[in-house]
């Protein structure tokens, strides 16, 4: 049988790379090419992880796109792993190994103007909510993903987006957040200056000028339409975005009688080659409680 001249030239130069992978990735040992070399590709580890990296197409561009999840068939839960400005859906790759060893299906997306992903960014506006949901969808169509099971976790302004997209999603169940900004319009004048620069530049000026921006951006003014339990955790050193955002997030659950846990932590908690304290410590047992799983 002879392969298309695309398929030719990426299994070329998977067997020229294959050592690196092994190095980089001591688990994997096969590499399953996706029809069109613009899709990605499909890995399987010794230890029977399999491990998907492709794009999702959105609005004419793409979104760069992680997967891991173990072996079998069974439905099990999926968590969905939203990264802070700077960073891209590979971030959170060791994490994901983990995970699936807990028996959790993961995934990651680069934000728009991210990684790999279509830009520009635009700070947990519309292109970023739409590429979250974009991937909840992905999520929600997979037959080994249970009914009424799926996560998402979000720090930064990955926690802000991931907020926005629980609010508009009914297939998001339970909603994980670390270190978050959640009322941009008002906590403007209260950010370090130059994260407020950054934003007169994403935003087109401040908050006076452009209110309408600012408050697409705020998703405590929408808490009431989420639809699962949230968990809310907040570093008492973090620099970025003040801890009273957290606090003014609980305080607005609470008044509308939602389930959520308010978490205040100490110091920036490592990645989870060390252990993402934040993830194994809190939203694990979170996903556990609320979503009923006693076999993570």
């Amino acid at each position: 049988m002879r392969f298309p001249r695309e398929i030719r030239a990426m299994l070329k130069f998977l067997s020229k790379i294959s050592s690196q992978l092994a190095f980089r990735l001591p688990g994997l040992i096969l590499v399953f090419t996706l029809a069109g070399c613009n899709q990605g590709y499909e890995t399987q580890t010794t230890r029977g992880e399999y491990v998907k990296e492709w794009f999702l197409p959105l609005n004419g561009g793409k979104i760069e796109a992680l997967a891991i999840w173990p072996p079998g068939i069974k439905p099990r839960p999926a968590l969905l792993l939203i990264h802070e400005g700077k960073s891209r859906a590979h971030r959170f790759r060791r994490t994901m190994f983990r995970l699936a060893g807990m028996g959790l299906t993961t995934m990651s997306i680069s934000l728009p103007g991210f990684g790999n992903s279509t830009g520009p960014e635009d700070f947990a506006g519309p292109r970023s909510v739409k590429a979250v949901l974009a991937a909840v969808k992905y999520l929600a169509t997979r037959k080994d993903i249970c009914q009424n099971c799926i996560g998402i976790y979000g720090i930064g302004q990955g926690a802000t987006t991931a907020l926005l997209a629980s609010i508009r999603s009914r297939n998001i169940h339970l909603t994980a957040l670390e270190n978050g900004l959640y009322g941009l319009d008002k906590a403007y004048l209260s950010l370090p200056s130059t994260f407020r620069e950054r934003l007169l530049s994403l935003l087109g000026g401040n908050p006076r000028k452009n209110p309408r921006a600012y408050r697409a951006r705020s998703p405590i003014h929408e808490a009431g339409k989420i639809q699962g339990p949230v968990l809310i955790i907040h570093s008492k050193e973090s620099k970025k975005f003040p801890i009273s955002e957290a606090k003014k997030l609980a305080d607005s659950l609470k008044k509308e009688d939602l389930p959520h846990r308010f978490v205040i932590s100490r110091g920036r908690l490592p990645e989870f080659n060390r252990g993402h304290s934040s993830i194994r410590k809190w939203v694990v047992p979170f996903i556990q409680t609320h979503l009923r799983l006693k076999s993570l």
